[in-house]
């Protein structure tokens, strides 16, 4: 047995350089992961502490409403009432006076497009007409040229 233990010693003597960078790799492993750990710890803890305590400053705007309350007690009930009556009278006043400006224009839209389609049609009918004419004369012109050539022609022969 005791020459077991030898074997043994003289093995871990040869590989103690090996075992030893091993055993250092693993504690730096160790201390990096937990320092790591340590500091994610303290960063969730700074964050949710620092949220819970911490408000922002709010603003705070200071306003006179002397004249306001003035403005407002002078009012009775009914004036009021009349005030707003009055304005949402105006505008619907407003909005009738647009909508009756607006189908005035289109009515007058309306006729003079009307208008130019008559005129249109009526250019259309006296070109329809003269051309109709110009066929006529054209059509007795040959007519009695025709004619004045049977004539002739008839003259001639009689003789």
């Amino acid at each position: 047995m005791s020459q077991a233990k030898v074997d043994r010693y003289k093995e871990q003597k040869a590989n103690r350089k090996k075992i030893m960078q091993k055993e250092k790799r693993e504690r730096m492993l160790w201390k990096v992961g937990g320092s790591l750990v340590a500091v994610a710890l303290v960063a969730w803890i700074g964050y949710s502490a620092f949220d819970k305590l911490y408000e922002p400053p709010r603003r705070f705007y200071v306003a006179d409403t002397a004249a306001v309350s003035d403005y407002l007690s002078g009012l009775s009930s009914a004036d009021a009432v009349d005030e707003v009556v009055d304005a949402v009278d105006d505008e619907f006043a407003e909005e009738e006076d647009v909508t009756e400006a607006e189908t005035a224009a289109e009515d007058v839209t309306e006729a003079e497009t009307d208008a130019a389609e008559d005129a249109t049609e009526a250019e259309t009918d006296a070109a329809e007409e003269t051309t109709e004419a110009e066929t006529a004369a054209s059509e007795k012109t040959t007519e009695a040229g025709t004619d004045a050539a049977e004539k002739t022609t008839e003259k001639t022969t009689e003789k």
